[in-house]
């Protein structure tokens, strides 16, 4: 158990107030299908792009992912992981208040400073889970592995003609894919099979140069 410091109580409150503020913007769209006043003011281009979300079906998916979201911070499951899926939505709703609403209702600059300000602060709060993604380079480790985990020693070397043979199939499946799921005039497009092929050459030349580089220093 943690002991009650003014630090646990100061985050502890503002995660529950993280919590309730998504369990209220997603619940009173769920259950009572209520929508903000700019909804039918044609004269809000905020209230515009929530009908066009609306009408694609994403208004009401971010409602869903809100509602859930709240749900578990208000249990403290996933807390760190609920703030960072949160953040891009409040810093949608923030930026829409505040530079594109904010000119139009004034009400609205306390609105998306008010939510990004909590957001933020449970980012911060539990910010020690975050600490490796914030180092400037990370090799490479899988899900399942610890950040500081070293690579396996018994792990052979790659054997070249494996990665070019997966190197074959990907761009087989992203050529097959390209040419039966694109339109009849949009068939391997540059945007389609250069950025893979760019990508592989780029990973060669990285490999030799750190081989390079490691032979130099033995």
């Amino acid at each position: 158990m943690q002991p009650r410091t003014l630090q646990w109580q100061f985050v502890t409150f503002v995660r529950i107030l993280f919590a309730v503020h998504l369990l209220y913007s997603g619940g009173a769209y769920i259950f009572f299908g209520w929508v903000p006043s700019a909804f039918f003011n044609p004269a809000s281009p905020v209230g515009r792009f929530m009908v066009e979300l609306d009408q694609i079906g994403l208004y009401p998916l971010v409602k869903y992912i809100e509602f859930t979201l709240g749900l578990l911070a208000l249990a403290d499951r996933f807390t760190p992981l609920v703030a960072v899926i949160e953040f891009p939505i409040t810093v949608m709703i923030a930026y829409l208040n505040i530079f594109v609403e904010g000119t139009i209702a004034p009400r609205h600059y306390y609105t998306g400073v008010q939510e990004l300000a909590i957001n933020v602060t449970v980012l911060l709060g539990y910010g020690a889970y975050y600490r490796s993604m914030l180092c400037a380079r990370n090799a490479p480790r899988w899900l399942w592995q610890s950040p500081e985990s070293s690579p396996t020693a018994a792990e052979p070397p790659a054997n070249r003609l494996h990665i070019w043979l997966i190197f074959a199939g990907l761009m087989a499946a992203i050529m097959a894919a390209s040419w039966f799921l694109g339109s009849a005039d949009r068939r391997l497009p540059p945007r389609d099979w250069l950025p893979p092929v760019l990508s592989f050459v780029a990973m060669l030349a990285l490999q030799r140069f750190t081989r390079s580089a490691a032979g130099s220093r033995a």
